[in-house]
């Protein structure tokens, strides 16, 4: 459990950097600017609270859960990707939008999934809290573009993919 825990801490900080790259994206407004710092934020308390939570399970002594370390993997993987893009700044405004919403509901996905998972009320209730804050991350991002764009630009459906 640790291992998958601690492969968490590094997605959530990973792409915290991401979303800390892209508030100096040359094309963002004020307004995506400050929603991808406090994004940045988010992830960086996403990633103290599961070392909380993984620290108090250590000293417990508990060394099982029902998490599965694949699809932890996939995000840090994935997430490697976009930072690389982003440091980079091969990521156009609309790429890096988009990207920002996969990236949470994948998130989403995941915690929900952990949460449903997990045997530790600590950890099903960390999940939940995540995974709220993934759905809040989603909403503000899709709700910018449906202001700025006016329907000129990206286009999401029910699942957060590109239409």
């Amino acid at each position: 459990m640790k291992a998958i825990l601690k492969t968490c801490i590094d997605v959530e900080e990973r792409v915290g950097e991401i979303y800390q790259q892209l508030v100096n994206h040359p094309d963002a407004n004020e307004e995506l600017r400050e929603i991808w710092q406090e994004m940045a934020d988010d992830e960086m308390r996403h990633a103290h609270r599961i070392r909380q939570v993984s620290d108090r399970f250590d000293m417990a002594g508990v060394i099982a859960c029902g998490l599965s370390r694949e699809g932890v993997q996939e995000l840090l993987d994935r997430a490697g990707e976009l930072l690389l893009d982003a440091q980079e700044g091969s990521l156009s405004i609309d790429e890096a939008i988009y990207a920002s919403v996969e990236l949470e509901d994948a998130f989403l996905k995941t915690h929900i999934g952990f949460a449903e998972s997990g045997n530790q009320p600590d950890l099903q209730t960390m999940f939940k809290s995540l995974a709220e804050a993934d759905r809040v991350h989603t909403l503000r991002l899709k709700s910018y573009l449906n202001r700025m764009n006016d329907g000129d630009g990206l286009v999401f459906g029910d699942e957060g993919h590109a239409e």
